[in-house]
């Protein structure tokens, strides 16, 4: 198969997936999600054999029905039904195929890739960075293999500042979480609602990193109690430090 006729043949497979990722909400589509995103990455397309493409084929038949008709392009194909098998030679499909990839499951899989980047892993241990490491960090995510330009970034995300989109990917370490929260826990003598709610900020910080203080009258915070932190702490003094924590913790992650 010719390098072109390789690289149409993943056009025609992937731009249908693509479409049908955002109908996750069917049931039939979402119990075929984890084959509609492979057939999205490279090592799909360099492991590719006419096994795994029979399996695809028989997979999202079902699935094409679910494509918005006026979204679909027509496509002609003159393959023959006899295969020599003898004959079949696999290549690799051409780079294109990263154009094919969701824009935000490519940067987010970049940012995973590169946590141990000094300014990634600062972030996730809640350590203030600096301009030159924040400048460090825009060198390796705005180029064409991660997010491409700073406008292609926040046409997806918004105006987010860089430290906090890489907050809300990976998280913050859950020790470093603990250890913002260590001397207050230790300042006086809690009861269990009161442990159970500084545990759901610790929880909530390690899915998303940082934390608005209004988020703190909002669910998950108000599992508790109806007026959320002010229900569960009685002194304004307590609420005040747990708020400076929070803004400490967020702080963090834009530069110091």
């Amino acid at each position: 198969m010719l390098e072109t006729e390789c690289f149409q043949c993943t056009i025609v497979v992937c731009s249908p997936t693509v479409a049908l990722q955002v109908k996750e909400n069917i049931p039939q589509v979402a119990a075929q999600m984890p084959l509609i995103k492979s057939v999205q990455t490279e090592t799909y397309w360099k492991e590719v054999n006419v096994a795994r493409m029979e399996e695809l084929r028989a997979s999202m038949r079902d699935l094409i029905q679910y494509l918005e008709s006026e979204s679909q392009e027509i496509v002609y194909t003159t393959f023959e039904d006899e295969l020599d098998m003898d004959g079949i030679v696999v290549r690799e499909p051409m780079q294109g195929y990263l154009n094919l990839q969701s824009y935000k499951d490519r940067v987010e899989k970049y940012v995973r890739e590169n946590r141990h980047h000094l300014t990634i892993d600062k972030l996730t241990r809640n350590l203030p960075i600096t301009e030159a490491e924040l400048s460090a960090l825009e060198e390796i995510l705005f180029t064409e293999d991660a997010a491409g330009s700073r406008e292609q970034l926040q046409k997806e995300y918004g105006e987010v500042p860089l430290g906090r989109f890489v907050r809300s990917i990976l998280g913050l370490d859950v020790q470093a979480a603990q250890a913002a929260f260590a001397d207050f826990i230790q300042s006086g003598a809690f009861t269990a609602d009161q442990m159970r709610f500084i545990d759901t900020i610790i929880t909530y910080l390690t899915k998303n990193g940082t934390i608005n203080k209004e988020m703190l009258f909002e669910p998950p915070f108000t599992d508790q109690s109806d007026q959320g932190i002010m229900g569960i702490f009685t002194t304004d003094a307590e609420v005040h430090s747990i708020i400076r924590i929070i803004d400490r913790i967020n702080a963090n992650a834009e530069v110091a």
